[in-house]
């Protein structure tokens, strides 16, 4: 026992007679940095792209631009030295805003600055912001907007709560040029609707609201499938293979599903309504047991047809109403499914119809590809909304 405290006790003095480690850049310094030069601006839509000759210095690393932005949130950007350029972006307004770039060394060591004064074109929320239109629709409020920029930016829809207040009822992220969604559930009663458009950088658009304010929904209800019936036409797939059939697209369970053989896509279905409708929107389930993966549908199309086609099934009766795409929320590949997309494959996966649309009593979907790739097809349930005609 002494020996082993003899051991720890010189350990210690040992120890305590090292010098501190310090922690220090990996390369040592070989002075300040010089500043870049030959600076060139280019506005963009709320920012600018910066152009520049970095200095011929071996030790350099990459170049840094500090900038604030409209609503006082500082940023800091770095391009590495292989590149001759630096984007900044987050800005709401078109004034002239000043940028400070500086050059960066391997010691961690900084130039003086450069200040470098531009004025950013039109943010993208700012022009998104004045295409968002809020209509009446079945159940409640359509948004819709564009987004030439592409640019991703979030979308906050907003409705009146029982007690009358404004309240969130639902936040989507989107970059597609051309939107279209719904708030649906409302009965047909004076109501008030609303939408913020928000980016990455926290800026915020004003509230939006349709004219007037409120908005009285369309009568929308899930129509009645004991009246529905899949209508068999010669150019129509079988969805009757391994464990499918055709009577399960439309059984209002989703644990069951039609399935048709290989080498038919594309594969049609057509649905007799059993009455003539005004069609809200459509939603479509996968086989529940193969979650975005295997035959289940990605491209569909969707056709209407008012008075009874022909037995043939010849496309000339119908008439296209919309292309429709499935979308893998996380966007992760096949077989690895985030509970976002579990959440998604359970819900099923709505699609619009246009108000414009005329009222048809026959609905035809024509699946194109599958997520896969695969030459046969199982989707689970068809489920459809709108307003019966009386």
């Amino acid at each position: 026992m002494k020996k082993i405290i003899l051991v720890l006790t010189a350990f210690m003095a040992f120890a305590s007679s090292c010098s501190e480690k310090k922690l220090k850049p990996i390369s040592e310094s070989m002075g300040k940095p010089q500043k870049v030069t030959d600076i060139k601006t280019q506005a963009i839509a709320g920012g600018v792209l910066i152009s520049y000759r970095i200095p011929d210095e071996e030790d350099l690393l990459a170049v840094k631009g500090v900038y604030t932005l409209t609503n006082k949130k500082t940023y800091e950007v770095t391009s590495s030295l292989y590149e001759n350029k630096i984007k900044l972006e987050g800005y709401n307004d078109v004034d002239e805003h000043i940028v400070k770039l500086y050059s960066i060394n391997r010691a961690q060591e900084i130039s003086d600055p450069v200040a470098v004064s531009f004025t950013p074109l039109e943010s993208s929320l700012n022009k998104v912001s004045k295409t968002v239109k809020i209509e009446r629709s079945f159940g409640g409020a359509q948004f819709s907007w564009f987004n030439k920029d592409k640019s991703a930016l979030t979308f906050d829809f907003m409705a009146q709560d029982s007690t009358g207040s404004l309240k969130t009822m639902k936040i989507i992220t989107s970059q597609s040029d051309s939107v279209k969604h719904m708030l649906h559930g409302f009965k047909p009663e004076p109501r008030v609707f609303a939408a913020l458009v928000m980016d990455n950088w926290g800026n915020v658009s004003d509230t939006i609201y349709p004219p007037g304010k409120e908005i009285v929904p369309l009568y929308e209800e899930k129509l009645d499938k004991s009246r529905m019936s899949i209508m068999k036409l010669g150019s129509d797939a079988n969805f009757t293979n391994f464990d499918g059939a055709e009577a399960y697209l439309i059984d209002d369970d989703i644990s069951t599903y039609g399935h048709t053989s290989s080498s038919s896509l594309p594969a049609s279905f057509t649905i007799d309504l059993g009455e003539t409708a005004k069609l809200s929107r459509l939603v479509m389930y996968q086989r529940q047991d193969e979650p975005f993966c295997w035959g289940n549908p990605k491209n569909f199309e969707v056709y209407g047809c008012q008075n009874r086609p022909s037995q043939d099934g010849d496309w000339d009766d119908w008439t296209w109403i919309m292309h429709c795409t499935i979308i893998k929320p996380s966007g992760s590949p096949v077989d690895t499914n985030t509970d976002e997309d579990m959440a998604a494959l359970k819900a099923g996966h709505e699609f619009v119809f246009d108000l414009n649309q005329p009222p048809v009593r026959y609905v035809r979907i024509k699946i194109i590809d599958t997520w896969e790739g695969s030459t046969f097809t199982h989707p689970a349930e068809v489920t459809l909304y709108g307003a019966a005609e009386e």
